[in-house]
């Protein structure tokens, strides 16, 4: 296994979590930066602080979790080259794109759902897509539903994805991250299949009983 160095202290990355959103101030607390929001969710799972430090195209932060070295990834970079920045990690740290966890907004889900799943299409998620085109498909995806505007276009499509959520979607999502975050410790200790069956049942028991709608 290739090690990665930062400041001059060799870590080894058994795992890579990597919160899809875009850099920046102005863009903290928006739909499209959940994936930041639920890699904060699982530190907070672990009882680590927050310790993002720059490195290439993203920020990063290892924790060890249940004896597996985890690298918690931002991309840097904005959404749609998520992909350039996921690509210089695989190669330094030698991880396979299987490695990989990615969590994302999804507009095809309402606000409350989520889902699981391994591999699939980016659905014209434009981050997604640049992970797919730069570093393939095989890896595991956490959907967050955010739903999508009344008007139609792309012009509202992405101010959407850009807006803050009013205050019945935000306790929506504030209910849902800590059980993205157990999905997240599930995946590193147990794998996709295991942790996709255990987030897509919780995520059905939740429908039913109403929590999420």
């Amino acid at each position: 296994m290739i090690r990665l160095h930062w400041r001059k202290k060799p870590f080894q990355a058994d795992k890579i979590v990597v919160g899809l959103g875009n850099p920046g101030a102005e863009y903290t607390g928006t739909r499209h930066n959940l994936g930041f929001r639920a890699l904060d969710a699982f530190l907070g799972l672990t009882g680590k602080r927050k310790g993002f430090k720059l490195s290439r195209r993203s920020r990063i932060q290892t924790v060890t979790f249940a004896g597996v070295q985890v690298l918690l990834v931002k991309p840097s970079t904005f959404m749609n080259l998520s992909g350039s920045a996921l690509g210089p990690i695989l190669q330094i740290t030698g991880r396979d794109i299987g490695d990989v966890l990615v969590i994302h907004d999804e507009m095809d889900l309402d606000p409350g759902q989520a889902k699981m799943k391994f591999g699939g299409r980016d659905a014209g998620h434009r981050g997604i897509a640049d992970i797919i085109e730069n570093c393939g498909t095989g890896f595991t995806r956490v959907k967050i539903g955010i739903g999508k505007p009344s008007k139609a276009g792309e012009g509202a499509s992405i101010e959407w994805v850009l807006g803050k959520p009013g205050s019945e979607e935000e306790e929506k999502f504030s209910s849902l991250m800590p059980m993205v975050a157990e999905a997240v410790s599930i995946w590193i200790t147990g794998g996709h299949e295991k942790a996709i069956t255990w987030f897509n049942t919780a995520q059905r028991q939740s429908a039913k009983s109403g929590k999420n709608v």
